[in-house]
C-alpha cells in the first residue's frame, strides 16, 4: 500500500484495536514462529510492524541478536519505539515495505503476518521480500484465510468491510490467493490454515474500532444510508457488551514458509 493509504488507520484508535488484535491472534502466531523460524538468529525482521506488538512476539519467541522493526507509518514507528525503549536489541525503522532501505539485508527470518501484500502482484512482492533474506533465510507469513460467523451483527460488518477493501484494491481473505499463486513457487516449504474461536465479543471490538476509523470514508458514505452505518455500529457494540447471547466466529489463517536457497 502506498505510504498516504494505510488502509485501517493509525490513529490512537486503531493502535487500540491492533493491540487487541494482537493479543488476540499471539497464541496461533507464537506456534507458527517458534515451530518454523530458527533460534536466536542473528538478525530478524519484522515487517509491517504496526505499534510493535508483533515485534516483542517475534523477539521474546526467537531471540534474535537484532531484530529490525519495519512500518511506513510515523505514528506506529513511534508506539514501536516506545515499546521497546532501552532494549538494543531492537531498531525501529520508517519505511515502505516495498521500498527497503539497504539496512534489511541478509536477515535470518522475515515475518509478516496480515500485511496484505499489493492485489496486483502479491508475488512481486514475495519475491522482493525473499532477496532480502540470507542463503537458508526463512519468510513466515500469516494472512486470513476465511472469517465466518452466523451473528447477523459480525456478519453483516464484514460484508461492508471486503466492500470497502475492494474499493482500495485490497482484500480481507487473502489466504488462498497466496496459497494458490505461491502453489509453484520454488522457495515455498509449507502452506498451512490454522482455525481458531476468538470470542465474539473481542470480534465485535475488533470491528467496531475498525469501523470508527472507515465508516465516514467518502466511498462508505456514498454508497450506504447513515441509518444503516448506524444500525451497524449498534449491532457491533451490543454484541461487545452481551457475547453470551451472540453466535460463534471462527478465524482460519494462512501460514505461509518459503526458505531462500
Amino acid at each position: 500500500m502506498p505510504q498516504d493509504d494505510y488502509t485501517f488507520g493509525d490513529s490512537e484508535l486503531a493502535e487500540r484495536r491492533l493491540e487487541l488484535l494482537g493479543t488476540t491472534f499471539q497464541d496461533t502466531t507464537r506456534d507458527f514462529i517458534r515451530a518454523q523460524g530458527p533460534a536466536e538468529p542473528a538478525l530478524a525482521v519484522d515487517l509491517g510492524s504496526g505499534p510493535g506488538h508483533t515485534t516483542v512476539l517475534l523477539r521474546d519467541t526467537l531471540r534474535p541478536k537484532l531484530t529490525l522493526a519495519i512500518d511506513f507509518s510515523e505514528a506506529y514507528v513511534a508506539a514501536t519505539a516506545k515499546r521497546v525503549e532501552g532494549d538494543p536489541t531492537v531498531e525501529v525503522i520508517e519505511a515502505d515495505a516495498l521500498d527497503l532501505p539497504e539496512r534489511v539485508a541478509d536477515a535470518e527470518v522475515i515475518f509478516v503476518r496480515m500485511l496484505n501484500p499489493p492485489q496486483r502482484d502479491p508475488l512481486g512482492a514475495v519475491d522482493l521480500w525473499l532477496q532480502r533474506l540470507a542463503p537458508g533465510g526463512v519468510m513466515l507469513i500469516e494472512e486470513v484465510e476465511s472469517i465466518e460467523t452466523e451473528e447477523p451483527a459480525l456478519a453483516r460488518y464484514l460484508v461492508l468491510q471486503r466492500e470497502m477493501l475492494d474499493v482500495n484494491a485490497n482484500r480481507l481473505e487473502i489466504g488462498p490467493r497466496l496459497d494458490a499463486e505461491l502453489g509453484s513457487h520454488p522457495a515455498l516449504r509449507s502452506s498451512e490454515v490454522v482455525r481458531f474461536q476468538p470470542g465474539a465479543g473481542i470480534a465485535a471490538r475488533m470491528f467496531g474500532m475498525n469501523f470508527g476509523t472507515w465508516r465516514d470514508r467518502r466511498a462508505v458514505v456514498e454508497a450506504h444510508e447513515t441509518a444503516e452505518l448506524d444500525a451497524i455500529a449498534k449491532g457491533l457494540g451490543r454484541v461487545a457488551t452481551a457475547p453470551e447471547d451472540s453466535a460463534p466466529i471462527f478465524w482460519s489463517m494462512r501460514q505461509i514458509v518459503l526458505a531462500r536457497g
